[in-house]
């Protein structure tokens, strides 16, 4: 599909593809992606604002201004901190710039405004989030984006997502000459964890629970007086998530008192929502996969993982399927980030671009499907809300 305008740009966009992979920055730092990609778009007379929505790194480019109809390509850029690009957001940016080139040198021959909006931060801040909050996907009929992976799918389950902070505040004291004036601040983060951990047996199969130690305290003959730990809890729906982050909040209260410290929580971030299924949208991606001979896994074989593209679906229909690089390596691995130059990855930045323009192009096209689309969205979210 799209052969000839594929040829066009494809050594453009690789070369995008290996500068962002050489040069990773982390999320609300991605000033050379972001640079570069609004660099190129404009190169092929794409409109940019630039930055977009007072972030930095953000944009956004605009395809048909005005055309009643309104699709978003989503593009992710932000690297691991210490792994670089270990979850191929450069290619996957990089998917989404060229379809937007496809797309944008199609355009006489669709009816619709077709947006590509940079998001920054999704690893840790969720830049997606604060878009959502302040309006910028309101008047889009829907949204997609692709993200790397060692598998094809048309999706993966996406989860509610939270992340915390525990701050234990004891006292110090002489761990050999006067441990009795000390209160172990460190005892206290053992016992969260290890409540925690007892936790996990009680919460459904959904549930997801992760965390780690960045304090611990100074030297073994002091008793610590301070020691944090990150925690990230996800479930499958937010009503869930919301009981589970209360019951380990207890437990950092309890920890606490049962040690006669103090503790402080904190919010890392923003909350995370999860996705809704959708029949329809993912039938058409299910039929633009088998063009491209690509084999699929089922939705349920598919890793769980959380994203703020699930604000966005909170709003809109949007859509996240995965593509394989040719590799059984998993995300946030250095070997996964080690192929991001490679033939593979390549490969599925071209079959990625062919799928968003091959899909927003039939949605484009056909009302029917994307009124199907959207009438699931709204009865699929009014179903979840009512269940909370």
């Amino acid at each position: 599909m799209y052969e000839s305008e594929i040829e066009s740009f494809r050594a453009e966009v690789m070369q995008l593809n290996d500068y962002i992979a050489d040069n990773p920055e982390t999320g609300s730092e991605e000033f050379k992606a972001s640079e570069a990609i609004v660099t190129l778009l404009r190169k092929h007379e794409i409109d940019v604002e630039f930055p977009f929505n007072d972030m930095d790194t953000a944009f956004r480019g605009t395809i048909n201004r005005g055309k009643s109809k309104k699709f978003a390509i989503l593009a992710e850029y932000d690297a691991l901190r210490g792994l670089g690009h270990a979850c191929g957001h450069c290619a996957s940016g990089s998917i989404s710039v060229f379809a937007a080139l496809i797309l944008n040198e199609l355009r006489d021959s669709i009816d619709a405004q077709i947006d590509i909006i940079g998001t920054p931060d999704e690893e840790t801040k969720g830049g997606k989030v604060y878009m959502v909050k302040d309006g910028v996907f309101n008047d889009y009929d829907a949204a997609i984006m692709i993200h790397m992976f060692n598998m094809n799918a048309i999706s993966m389950p996406f989860l509610a997502l939270d992340s915390y902070e525990y701050i234990f505040y004891g006292a110090p004291a002489h761990a050999s000459a006067s441990p009795w004036e000390g209160r172990n601040a460190l005892n206290a983060l053992r016992l969260a964890f290890d409540a925690m951990d007892m936790m996990r047996q009680h919460v459904t199969e959904d549930v997801r629970i992760h965390g780690y130690i960045s304090e611990g305290g100074a030297a073994a003959n002091i008793v610590p007086d301070r020691t944090r730990a990150e925690f990230t809890f996800r479930a499958r729906e937010r009503d869930t998530l919301d009981d589970v982050v209360k019951w380990a909040h207890d437990i950092g209260e309890a920890a606490a008192k049962a040690t006669r410290t103090s503790v402080e929580i904190n919010r890392l971030g923003e909350k995370y929502d999860n996705m809704t299924e959708k029949e329809t949208g993912s039938r058409l991606l299910e039929e633009i996969y088998g063009k491209l001979n690509l084999p699929l896994v089922p939705t349920d074989s598919a890793p769980k993982g959380s994203s703020d593209i699930g604000n966005v679906d909170s709003v809109i229909p949007a859509f996240h399927p995965i593509i394989s690089i040719g590799k059984d390596f998993g995300v946030h691995t250095r070997e996964f980030a080690e192929e991001m130059k490679n033939e593979g990855t390549h490969n599925a930045i071209e079959q990625g671009a062919q799928i968003i323009t091959e899909f927003i192009k039939t949605l484009s096209e056909r009302d029917d499907l994307l009124d199907k689309i959207k009438q699931e969205h709204q009865q699929n979210w009014k179903k979840y809300l009512i269940g909370m």
